[in-house]
């Protein structure tokens, strides 16, 4: 397996990677969306035998704490690897990869709705156990465990309750 930063050319195939991952076809119209607000951070693809089987996508966030201070981060969405594939460590792969390139920037956080016991393995806990929220779900009522929060620099992201805003293009999907 190969890892490397998506190009144009790789497009159509991400999207079938995206579209056999998930049971709608949401997003693949975000990272879509994402890429022509060129809101797309990172993008990494897997590669084996020159065909992509995975993808991972990061893009901006921002924290606003209830003094008015803002944290400028990333959100991980998606991520997808073919089903046929999946359980080989591919998206673990992908994220590990991703996270390389990341945390030398100084990028201060990043969060992540998706399932607390895949994504704790790579340090995502329960962004309301640091009393941060989606701002699509400002109690944690309805994700609960599942927005997570990863903190790379903690003097960046000082304690205290913050709402986290995706990209306006997540509000299309």
């Amino acid at each position: 397996m190969h890892i490397r930063v998506a190009t144009d050319e790789d497009h159509a195939a991400i999207t079938a990677v995206l579209s056999e991952a998930f049971e709608t076809e949401a997003e693949a119209r975000l990272v879509k969306t994402l890429r022509a607000a060129q809101a797309d951070t990172l993008e990494l693809v897997a590669l084996e035998q020159d065909d992509i089987v995975g993808t991972v996508l990061f893009s901006p966030v921002e924290a606003r704490y209830a003094d008015g201070r803002e944290v400028y981060g990333l959100g991980l969405a998606p991520l997808a690897v073919r089903p046929a594939l999946q359980g080989r460590g591919i998206g673990s792969a992908l994220v590990d990869c991703a996270f390389e390139s990341l945390t030398p920037l100084g990028v201060p956080f990043c969060v992540v709705l998706g399932e607390p016991d895949y994504y704790s393995r790579f340090g995502f806990s329960a962004a309301r156990d640091h009393v941060w929220f989606w701002d699509k779900d400002p109690t944690g009522s309805e994700t609960g465990d599942a927005f997570q929060l990863l903190r790379w620099r903690e003097s960046a992201c000082p304690p205290g309750p913050a709402l986290v805003h995706y990209h306006p293009g997540f509000d299309a999907v």
